[in-house]
């Protein structure tokens, strides 16, 4: 484990009450599980909150409470991964069909 790594462990353990800790923990053992669940197609990038971007993408993607996921612009807030998991499904399925679809061709008069 790297010092930044046990540095933002150990201040995540001492900063949040026990049941953020918990449900950080579930998001965090959740989200190290995706990409093996989707052959590596899709890479997550957890964000907080209270950081910088996080306060920004909030605004942005109106999010007010939180874990909130966002999906090729859908939008999930809750804790319950399985739906993220369907979300992530059906945008790969999106790009699997566009990219099946032949392009059409263009009749010139």
């Amino acid at each position: 484990m790297g010092l930044r790594r046990k540095i933002q462990g150990e201040l995540m353990a001492s900063a949040l009450p026990e049941d953020l800790q918990a449900e950080f923990h579930r998001l965090s053992e959740w989200a190290h599980t995706v990409p093996g669940k989707f052959d590596g197609h899709v890479h997550l990038r957890l964000i907080d909150a209270a950081s910088i971007e996080g306060f920004c993408k909030s605004l942005v993607r109106r999010f007010r409470r939180y874990p909130a996921f966002a999906v090729e612009g859908q939008r999930y807030v809750g804790t319950d991964f399985s739906q993220v998991e369907t979300l992530i499904a059906r945008a790969l399925r999106r790009k699997e069909d566009k990219a099946q679809v032949p392009p059409t061709p263009s009749t010139a008069n």
